[in-house]
């Protein structure tokens, strides 16, 4: 056999094909046991002994040298790839991989307080808009069970048990809601969307046959926007201790019924009328960006319907109960479509309460109208 020293390298590509690597028990020594390649054709060797004797080179490498060495080429790399256009600035001595790339152009932006690409703003309202563009029908499911009873109930677990739907009075209520729509505010819902707690499902089936409209036009909102105000630990129990939350929401807007106390996130089982301030926005958001000049009905519960009203009126979150508290089977319609008149109408704009245009404004042109 040979031995061979080598300071920085590998081994030949033609030794590497024919080679079984094996390491040594020497840390920084590489060992490669090889055929001994013969350069006769294949022709001639036939039907002779194969040659058995094999060549072991072993092969010493000082990894401080190695290290410098791919330094080097590296900052090579480096430097070649940031003279291309519009390429990143790549710290020296830093791997030239996309991830390497990315992640050092982003620290250098950071550190050298390079200005980055501004995002586009997203379509969600922080403020609700002054003027909205469909008309709202804010329907509070009929009488339930559970309000002969005169007992509260949030909690996600029992919405679909059927046990608590209407009663006879409950479904009255429903197709007097309906006429009420028709009839006195000459609506004609195109879309109709409900809780999917069975007090508010149940009576969303009735409005929606009384109004002849089709079971594609009713949606039931499963993300929980329509959902009663969660209770926490006042479900089942009085409906006589809401009236010491709304007492107590008329001081703070961030004031929460007691939460359920064997809960492993107690937090997530009460809201806040700041809470159901939030739910509002993302609900009109999605409304106002996808129906334009539409009736649209929302069936819901007492703190929700209240909360939202408050919300779009722009009066104050704390006093929803005494100023929009709505009763069960209780119909409200949220006109904010058209233009007002009257007094203070000269400074109307379809503005939303910070300034900018709300969802859909811009396509329609109404910044002369104040000036006609």
């Amino acid at each position: 056999g040979t031995r061979t020293t080598a300071s920085v390298g590998w081994p030949s590509p033609v030794e590497m094909l024919v080679s079984t690597p094996s390491v040594c028990s020497v840390g920084s020594q590489r060992r490669f046991t090889a055929r001994r390649a013969s350069s006769k054709p294949a022709s001639e060797r036939a039907g002779r002994v194969r040659d058995r004797r094999s060549v072991v080179s072993c092969e010493y490498f000082d990894w401080n040298d190695v290290k410098r060495s791919r330094s080097r080429q590296r900052e090579k790399s480096a430097a070649e790839f940031a003279k291309t256009e519009n390429s990143p600035v790549v710290l020296p001595g830093m791997h030239c991989g996309r991830r390497s790339v990315l992640l050092s152009s982003v620290t250098l932006a950071g550190l050298a307080g390079l200005d980055t690409a501004v995002p586009s703003p997203a379509l969600a309202f922080i403020d609700l808009p002054s003027r909205l563009h469909n008309r709202y029908f804010l329907v509070r499911h009929g009488e339930s069970l559970l309000d002969t009873r005169g007992i509260v109930l949030s909690n996600p677990s029992f919405k679909y048990d059927t046990t608590y739907g209407l009663t006879k009075l409950g479904i009255s209520q429903m197709h007097l809601a309906s006429k009420k729509i028709t009839d006195e505010y000459d609506g004609a819902p195109s879309w109709l969307y409900t809780s999917n707690y069975q007090r508010s499902f149940q009576s969303s089936l009735i409005i929606r046959e009384d109004l002849g409209m089709l079971f594609s036009q009713l949606r039931t909102e499963f993300s929980g926007l329509l959902d009663p105000r969660k209770m926490g630990d006042l479900d089942y129990k009085s409906q006589e201790l809401w009236k010491d939350v709304w007492a107590r929401d008329l001081l703070d807007p961030t004031n929460t019924p007691p939460p359920v106390p064997a809960s492993l996130q107690p937090s997530a089982s009460v809201e806040s009328p700041r809470d159901l301030f939030r739910r509002a926005l993302e609900c009109f958001t999605r409304l106002e960006s996808t129906y334009y000049g539409e009736d649209v009905i929302l069936v819901s519960h007492q703190d929700t319907l209240s909360l939202f009203t408050a919300s779009v009126m722009g009066t104050k979150l704390t006093d929803h109960h005494k100023d929009w508290a709505m009763e069960l089977g209780e119909v409200r319609c949220l006109d904010l479509s058209g233009v007002p008149s009257g007094k203070g109408s000269e400074n109307f704009s379809p503005t939303d309460l910070r300034g900018e245009y709300a969802v859909g404004d811009r396509a329609v042109n109404y910044q002369n109208l104040n000036k006609k």
